[in-house]
């Protein structure tokens, strides 16, 4: 097995023809499918996003996860997953230009991660959190370093991506966060349910929602589902809505709205002035100022 040392350094090897010479805090796809090397000369401020399902390593920096009451500070040699899409906020620290911060996403690719499972023993299914973090280090780090290789080789990525691809869905299902991933195409009922909720408020995001009618169509109790979806998402459901309300929101102005209180509106908000509080909240400035810009 690879020391963890090691097996990050040489992964910045591979990623350096990619990153260097970038300034600020850019996103770069690679020729591995779904594969995007980050690279940062800053830090950046708290900035909310969505989480989709994914596995993230850290290569060099710190960067901070915060998914309502759960918190991850991944630094560098550290690795993260998520079993489904969850608003978030994240944060890098300690990036500059002379020492930039690295890291690398790649999102999962479902069916592929099904497959690898029924090629597996099976498993009691584990309640579990969403999101999970670990070292990137043994199994899991070397396949992940034979698949990033191949950045260096981009006539072997159509042969042997798929193959690592596979090998790392395997040792990450083996791995401490295997259970977090299980729940991807898991047939546990409540789970399910839970999903269905999320999923559920977030493609309705703009539509008044009424926590029993949620809680009853999911099988459970208020109390019950409102302790269940917070184990599993780290939000409750209404500020997990309001997040993506939010996100939504500042899409919309990003993408050349006009009127504030129509963008309120139209996320769902009956209170323009209430908007603009929350909003001011979560992204440290004003619609209206974010419209100006």
């Amino acid at each position: 097995m690879n020391d963890p040392v090691t097996l990050t350094t040489r992964l910045l090897d591979d990623a350096a023809p990619f990153v260097a010479g970038h300034r600020g805090t850019v996103g770069l796809p690679t020729p591995i499918p779904r594969l995007t090397l980050w690279t940062s000369t800053k830090a950046t401020l708290p900035t909310p996003a969505v989480f989709e399902p994914m596995f993230y390593a850290v290569l060099r920096g710190t960067k901070v996860l915060i998914m309502g009451a759960n918190r991850f500070e991944l630094l560098a040699g550290s690795c993260a997953t998520s079993s489904f899409g969850l608003p978030y906020i994240h944060q890098l620290t300690g990036a500059k230009p002379d020492l930039p911060y690295v890291g690398i996403s790649l999102h999962l690719d479902t069916d592929l991660l099904t497959r690898v499972m029924l090629d597996m023993p099976k498993r009691d299914d584990r309640w579990t959190c969403a999101v999970a973090a670990d070292h990137l280090d043994g199994t899991v780090g070397d396949a992940f370093a034979r698949l990033v290789g191949l950045l260096g080789t981009p006539d072997d990525i159509g042969a042997l991506a798929p193959h690592y691809e596979f090998e790392l869905y395997y040792r990450l299902l083996q791995s401490a966060m295997g259970d977090t991933l299980r729940q991807v195409s898991q047939r546990n009922n409540r789970f399910q349910q839970l999903k269905a909720a999320a999923d559920w408020l977030a493609a309705n995001h703009s539509e008044p929602v009424n926590i029993a009618d949620l809680a009853a169509s999911s099988g459970m109790s208020v109390t019950s589902f409102h302790r269940h979806f917070k184990a599993v998402t780290g939000f409750s459901p209404l500020a997990f809505q309001r997040h993506i309300r939010l996100l939504e929101a500042r899409k919309l102005l990003a993408s050349g709205s006009t009127n504030v209180s129509r963008v309120a509106y139209e996320v769902g908000y009956t209170s323009p002035s209430q908007f603009s509080r929350e909003y001011k909240g979560m992204f440290g400035s004003t619609p209206l100022g974010d419209l100006q810009r």
